[in-house]
């Protein structure tokens, strides 16, 4: 018997499950002590240590009797990962965060305008200071 260490596994795409009230006729998973000690060899002979070889076997995955791959923690952490890059891709709330931002600044902009005309002792209409502070107060008094 040779043994040798797998060091990378090709990657396979997912296997697909469809769920269904059980009957009696579905087949679980179809791993047995046998298999498993034969799927741990090669670890436990690398290591010398049970915990080990099972902890690089649920960071790896396995294959089952029948060949197909059982995805390990470090393909599902991958496969999270990409599904959470795709979705703030497809999902980027930066154009409405910019578009309130620029609304921002246009009423800042607005109000320090505004605020210019009060200081300067002439408007540029050819009213005084204190004539545009009465208009200012009257427009107030009318909006209560």
């Amino acid at each position: 018997m040779v043994f040798s260490r797998r060091r990378h596994r090709r990657r396979r795409q997912p296997a697909h499950f469809t769920y269904s009230r059980w009957d009696g006729t579905q087949t679980g998973f179809d791993l047995d002590a046998d298999h498993l000690f034969g799927e741990m060899a090669d670890e436990l002979l690398y290591h010398g240590d049970v915990n080990s070889a099972l902890r690089q076997m649920m960071q790896n995955g396995l294959t089952d009797r029948d060949g197909r791959d059982m995805e390990g923690l470090r393909d599902m952490m991958q496969r999270l990962r990409e599904r959470r890059r795709e979705i703030l891709e497809n999902h980027n709330l930066g154009g409405v965060y910019d578009d309130i931002a620029e609304s921002l600044r246009d009423v800042v902009e607005t109000e320090r305008h505004a605020l210019n005309e009060l200081t300067q002792p002439d408007g540029s209409d050819g009213s005084t200071a204190d004539e545009r502070q009465q208009q200012l107060q009257n427009d107030k008094a009318a909006l209560k």
